[in-house]
C-alpha cells in the first residue's frame, strides 16, 4: 500500500500535474546522482589524503642525541596512550648545521642516547609520518566524509527543487481559487 502511494505521481492519473511529474525525476535523478557521484568522490577523497599522508614530502629521517634524561613515568598517571615526552636533544641538520632543541623521546631514554628524529626542510623536528595503516585509515574516514557531504548535498539540491516546485503549486492554486471561489462563495 505504501509503494503504491509514493509511485502515483507514475501512474496515469488526470489530477497529476506536471509539476508532479518533475517532482519524481527529480527525485529519480537525485538518487542516481547519488549512487555515482557519493562512491566516486569518497573514494578519490580517500586516495588523494592517503597519497598525501603517505608521501609527507620534504621530511626526512636522522639520528638524534639525548643531551638529558628523558623523563619516565612511572608510578605517575598520564591522559594519553603516547609513551613519548619532549626531551632536549642535539642533531645535524642536512646542510650540516648543528642544532639542539626539544623533540619526542621514548620515556625513561637515557643521556647519550642516539633516537630517530624526523626533520621538515628546515632542519626542525616533525612528528614522524603515518605508517600505510594509519593513512589508509584516515584516508577512508576522509572519503566517507566527502561520500556523505556528497550525499547532503545533492539532497540539499533536491529538497531546493521540491520547495520551488511547491511554491509554484501553491502560486496556481491560488490564481485559480481566485477564478472560481467567488462563484463558489456567490460573491461577484
Amino acid at each position: 500500500m505504501r509503494t503504491r502511494r509514493w509511485l502515483w505521481r507514475w501512474r496515469r492519473n488526470p489530477l497529476r500535474r506536471r509539476s508532479d511529474r518533475a517532482e519524481a525525476w527529480a527525485g529519480v535523478a537525485a538518487g542516481v546522482i547519488m549512487a555515482v557521484s557519493a562512491p566516486l568522490t569518497g573514494a578519490l577523497a580517500s586516495d588523494a589524503v592517503a597519497g598525501n599522508l603517505a608521501e609527507q614530502p620534504g621530511l626526512y629521517r636522522t639520528s638524534a642525541v639525548l643531551r638529558e634524561d628523558a623523563p619516565s613515568t612511572d608510578g605517575i598517571s598520564t591522559v594519553s596512550d603516547d609513551p613519548t615526552v619532549l626531551t632536549k636533544v642535539q642533531w645535524k641538520t642536512a646542510d650540516g648545521d648543528t642544532r639542539t632543541g626539544r623533540a619526542p623521546v621514548e620515556t625513561g631514554t637515557k643521556k647519550g642516547t642516539r633516537v630517530p628524529l624526523w626533520l621538515d626542510r628546515q632542519g626542525m623536528p616533525h612528528q614522524p609520518p603515518p605508517g600505510p595503516g594509519e593513512a589508509a585509515v584516515q584516508g577512508g574516514a576522509a572519503g566517507g566524509a566527502a561520500a556523505v557531504a556528497t550525499c547532503f548535498l545533492v539532497g540539499g539540491g533536491c529538497w531546493v527543487v521540491r520547495r520551488r516546485l511547491d511554491a509554484a503549486r501553491d502560486k496556481a492554486w491560488e490564481r485559480e481559487w481566485a477564478t472560481v471561489g467567488p462563484k463558489w462563495s456567490r460573491r461577484d
